[in-house]
């Protein structure tokens, strides 16, 4: 769900590095809530909310500002990490509430099937169609090809970008939540090994770091691609770190990649 998030802004032409920071969000404020007695599904649609809000923000302040996204949306998630860390009043660490947790438990089955996979197959459905059958991803590929051929094509160049900031928003906000359900509580650090991840799935899956390029799909496929690196990883008895290395690689080819591609044309 995050690498989804991620693929759509680098889709635009964007890349966002405020990834760690809205996890968390979505973590800490789903966590939060239910500890003042919120229901689970109220709690995790407003942290989802809260989330898509600040990815309008990012939209708002790439496309009013001008300034590049990796700028603006380091500015933000650092922003957020502090006012995250004031919220948090010392104690950072969130207990995942029980329905939630029970929600992602390898128990807990729908026709023989872990409810965890189901959702699986809906997000990956959803993420499909969003990217593929909607007017939202169409122009997300209009943008990351050429933002002057967007406006001559009267695309809203500035609703457009914020709408897939924001979309993005929702799905770091979603994956913080599942976090929380899987690992049975969360931290304000939950979203930090997330963001090397979120980039490396998007191009080792076939987009194009320079936007325009690449489908859901093919993230999918680099997701389950650098999961499957990590399992190998951590069967080895490597340090967690040996993970990261490896993202960092395939981010710097992607990019050396793309360099030698323009030049060629």
């Amino acid at each position: 769900m995050i690498a989804f998030g991620q693929g759509l802004v680098i889709l635009s032409g964007g890349i966002d590095l405020s990834v760690a920071s809205q996890v968390a969000l979505g973590a800490f404020v789903t966590g939060s809530l239910c500890d003042n007695g919120v229901p689970v599904l109220g709690a995790a649609l407003a942290a989802l909310a809260l989330c898509g809000v600040v990815g309008a923000a990012n939209g708002l302040l790439v496309t009013r500002l001008g300034f590049p996204p990796f700028i603006v949306t380091l500015a933000v998630g650092t922003v957020l990490a502090s006012v995250l860390l004031g919220m948090a009043r010392g104690a950072p660490a969130q207990s995942s509430p029980a329905g939630l947790s029970e929600l992602f438990a390898r128990s807990t089955t729908l026709l023989g099937i872990p409810v965890a996979i189901w959702l699986f197959v809906v997000i990956a459905a959803v993420g499909l169609v969003v990217q593929h059958r909607t007017t939202l991803g169409m122009r997300t590929y209009a943008l990351g090809n050429s933002v002057a051929a967007s406006k001559n094509a009267r695309v809203r160049v500035h609703r457009a970008t914020v709408s897939v900031y924001s979309v993005s928003g929702v799905a770091y906000g979603l994956g913080g939540v599942m976090l929380l359900g899987y690992s049975s509580g969360a931290d304000l650090n939950v979203g930090e090994p997330w963001l090397l991840p979120s980039i490396a799935a998007v191009v080792v899956g076939g987009s194009s770091i320079r936007g325009g390029a690449g489908s859901f799909s093919g993230t999918l496929a680099g997701a389950l691609l650098l999961t499957l690196i990590g399992i190998d990883i951590s069967a080895t008895g490597l340090a967690e770190g040996y993970k990261q290395i490896v993202y960092g690689l395939v981010i710097v080819l992607a990019l050396l990649g793309a360099r030698l591609a323009g030049r060629r044309q």
